[in-house]
């Protein structure tokens, strides 16, 4: 071989080496090298006589020498009888070999997933954020075919593959290709193909790591919920999508709200169907609203309907649409499911929707088509459909009046909205709420609640839960009069006091018209009452759970002239 040949044709890709025999004898030394060398090179002169390096250390480990006073790599490669030691800028970046280190610590660093794969459809590289988001691991997957790393049931299921053969990028799409304990694991991700020369060599996917965004979003979202929620500027007014309410409008602070104000959240980030289950009056429509308005297409419509609204034979003309002449007086127009297009469809109170009817929404489900009545043609359903429920999922199941297919069909989240009577911390938050609110559309000066009403609305039930909360502040403040600053059990309604108040009607005094000792005595007398009609008139019972000894009761008793008749 011609050494001086191989030498300038090395040369054109790599600028800094020497050539040496069996002997380790210089035999050819790069121009640039030369330039750069204080020691005068010639032939014949050994390798060690004019470097300081072990050459059986340069491929066992990344060896660096200095060469007028900058940093160099070493590398060592045969060809056939001959070594060529070159030296690499440690810190040019762009040298390949750098470039690529570079790369590859770029990759591993970002947040962002990074998944590529070849023609073939193998994994060539699988970053740490990936393995984050999917809860796979490099080392495992790495190499295979990407159907077998994340068990697809054919090639054909491989997003990389189809864009390799398409060309064509998929951008900013929201699926699950890896599961974790049989719990699919979403990502947000683009798939881009690689070309080179006009061919498609492999792709690869950027997937968001969108846990601290998403944990930020939320933060701010419940940070301007409590900020803004408590205080009334204007009357709701529907949005160009057709809602009002999104979660900023959620009012109460209690850990349960927080919890299922939490879980819609992550639910709106899905384009799942789910069912929201609640008693009447918790707010199932405003928690359907605001799921539809942090959702990818929050500018799309927001369809809802009440099934218990609807009479049966109209049922399936409005949600499904009608073509004219299909029965008399029928006319050519669109259903609920074709109006919703790719918004949200609410099918408020479910449970009244008929059997029939239910098995005729299952196929539309199933098939994710819809057929107008009396048409030919179906179209394609492209809506998030969100069911209420106001009675418990499990007991319209055992009687039969839900479908248990259709069920499992709407129900692949279930979103549960605790009631009122469970979360009393948000009683009195929704109750100032309220307060201002009607002072704004009475034009009253309300600050509060009387001490005794305040207890009486905290002990009370609430079966309409918050539906039922403003209708009673409403009629409370109605019924107040200009300059007066506390509502108090006087302005309630009849046919609410009797519902709300557990005290005797000569019981119900003001504290603003008694003095301390007479409201103390009131209170007492009260906290007697009520523990002694728990316990059945026992006495000694009832002064355990009032914490006081059986003569101090007794004497109690005798002091505020209760009677056996009073409890």
């Amino acid at each position: 071989m011609n050494i001086k040949t191989l030498g300038l044709f090395l040369t054109e890709f790599i600028k800094n080496f020497v050539i040496i025999n069996e002997s380790s004898e210089i035999i050819f030394v790069s121009d640039p090298l030369k330039s750069k060398l204080k020691k005068k090179t010639q032939e014949t002169i050994k390798f060690n006589e004019l470097f300081a390096i072990d050459l059986n250390e340069a491929n066992k480990k990344e060896l660096l020498y200095k060469i007028d006073h900058k940093n160099y790599s070493v590398h060592k490669k045969e060809i056939e009888n001959y070594e060529v030691i070159y030296f690499e800028d440690f810190e040019d970046l762009n040298a390949t070999e750098n470039k690529l280190y570079c790369l590859e610590e770029v990759i591993a660093s970002i947040s962002e997933g990074i998944i590529l794969s070849n023609r073939e459809g193998k994994i060539i590289l699988y970053n740490e954020a990936q393995e984050q988001l999917e809860g796979l691991e490099s080392d495992k997957i790495v190499g295979k075919h990407l159907w077998e790393a994340y068990n697809y049931e054919s090639k054909e299921f491989s997003e990389h593959q189809k864009v390799i053969k398409s060309g064509e990028a998929v951008r900013n799409s929201y699926k699950a290709h890896a599961h974790q304990d049989s719990v699919p694991q979403y990502t947000s991700y683009s798939t881009y193909p690689i070309q080179k020369h006009g061919k498609n060599i492999g792709a690869f996917s950027v997937s968001k790591n969108e846990t601290l965004l998403k944990d930020l979003l939320y933060e701010t979202l419940e940070l301007k919920r409590k900020l803004f929620s408590h205080e009334v500027t204007k009357e709701n007014e529907y949005n160009k999508n057709g809602t009002i309410y999104t979660f900023e409008d959620i009012v109460g602070n209690s850990d349960a709200l927080r919890d299922v104000i939490e879980e819609a959240k992550n639910i709106a980030m899905l384009d799942n169907n789910f069912l929201i289950y609640g008693e009447t009056g918790t707010g199932k429509e405003v928690f359907a609203q605001s799921v539809h308005n942090l959702g990818e297409n929050s500018d799309a419509p927001f369809v809802p309907i009440n099934c218990a609204a609807i009479p049966e034979g109209l049922f399936e003309g409005i949600l499904f649409g009608t073509v004219k002449g299909s029965y008399t007086g029928s006319k050519d127009q669109i259903g609920l499911f074709e109006e919703a297009g790719k918004g949200t469809l609410f099918l408020d109170e479910l449970n009244s929707m008929p059997i029939a009817m239910q098995t005729k929404l299952l196929r539309v489900l199933q098939e994710k088509r819809v057929r107008r009545v009396g048409g030919l043609k179906t179209k394609p359903i492209r809506c998030r459909i969100i069911s209420a429920v106001n009675e418990d999922p499990e007991k319209l199941l055992e009687a039969g009046r839900l479908r248990e297919d259709l069920f499992y069909r709407i129900a692949g989240y279930s979103l549960y909205i605790p009631p009122l009577r469970k979360r009393k911390d948000d009683i009195l938050i929704m109750t100032n709420y309220f307060i201002k609110k009607y002072n704004r559309k009475l034009n009253k000066g309300i600050q509060d609640l009387s001490i005794f009403l305040k207890q009486e609305m905290l002990n009370y039930k609430w079966p309409g839960n918050v539906r039922e909360l403003e209708h009673v502040i409403e009629n409370l403040i109605v019924r107040s009069k200009s300059g007066e600053k506390n509502l108090k059990v006087k302005h309630l309604p009849g046919h609410l006091k009797s519902k709300i108040i557990t005290l005797e009607k000569d019981v119900i005094i003001e504290e603003d018209e008694l003095s301390l000792t007479e409201v103390l005595k009131v209170i007492e007398k009260q906290m007697i009452l009520q523990t002694l009609e728990k316990n059945s008139g026992n006495v000694s019972q009832s002064a355990r759970d009032l914490g006081i000894i059986r003569q101090s009761l007794i004497y109690r008793i005798k002091k505020l002239e209760i009677s056996k008749e009073d409890y």
